[in-house]
Order: C-alpha cells, then structure tokens, then sequence
C-alpha cells in the first residue's frame, strides 16, 4: 500500500467538518495556546504531544494516520479512549499543517530570492527550455501574456 501524506487529505475545513464544530473549535483553542509540544510526520502519519490544560496530568499522546478506507486516530485522553476525535487531535493537526504552511512559504521565499539573482535573459530562457517538454507550464506562459 503506497503511503499519503496526511496534508493530502487532511485540509482545516476537511477537519472542522469530520470532528464537528464543537470539537473543531476546542481543538484549535489547544493549539491556540501553544499546548501541543511538538509533531512528527513520517509517509501517511502524523504522531503529537499535547500538554493537558490541567496540571499534573501527564502529556497527552496523539496519533492519526491514513488508511485506505480513511483516517484513524489514537489519543490516550479519556475521550481518545473511547474511540473519539478529541481535541487533542484536531489541535495536533492543526499544528502539523501550520507546520507545513511556513515550510512551503520559506521554501517559495528562498526560492523568488534566487530568481531575482538571475538576468531576465536566464529566467527566460530557463522557462521556455522547460516549457517545451511541459505543456501545462507552455500553457501557463501563454495566459500570461494575455492578460
């Protein structure tokens, strides 16, 4: 079975509207507060930390993960065990994707900061070389031109 990333299927408004708005809204004021301590992402799972609001309860584990026939979840909560999507779920993917989202937006500033470095000359002939083998961006470059 190929992996996917969760990023792939799971979008902010995909969640608000799997979890419902109550749970959405708890889990986003979790994040909101800086609750979840850390996430890792590896093929189609994401894993997560998340402090309890309540002090000397331990760090509540999270782990969601994509299958063929949807997504999973584990969240040692007392909600989690029950087999719900609990806050401390939705918090912790909330975190992944705002992760994701400053990855991608460092990624395209390093990225625009390089093509300024090239002579017009060079960005030019380095998209139409390009453009030959690929029609979607030959037909990107032509809307372009009639704007």
């Amino acid at each position: 079975m190929q992996t996917v990333p969760l990023t792939n299927v799971l979008h902010r408004d995909t969640l608000a509207m799997i979890v419902g708005g109550r749970t959405f809204a708890r889990g986003e004021e979790c994040f909101d507060e800086g609750r979840v301590l850390g996430t890792q992402s590896q093929g189609g799972e994401l894993a997560g930390i998340v402090k309890p609001a309540e002090t000397g309860r331990r760090p509540y584990e999270v782990r969601i993960w994509v299958r063929e026939d949807g997504l999973s979840f584990d969240c040692t909560c007392p909600m989690g065990n029950t087999r719900q999507i609990c806050k401390h779920t939705v918090a912790v993917t909330l975190a992944h994707l705002d992760q994701e989202r400053r990855r991608a937006e460092a990624e395209q500033s390093q990225l625009k900061d390089k093509l300024m470095d090239l002579s017009l000359r060079e960005l030019l002939d380095g998209l139409l070389t390009r453009a030959r083998t690929e029609p979607a961006l030959m037909a990107a470059l032509h809307d372009l031109t009639r704007e």
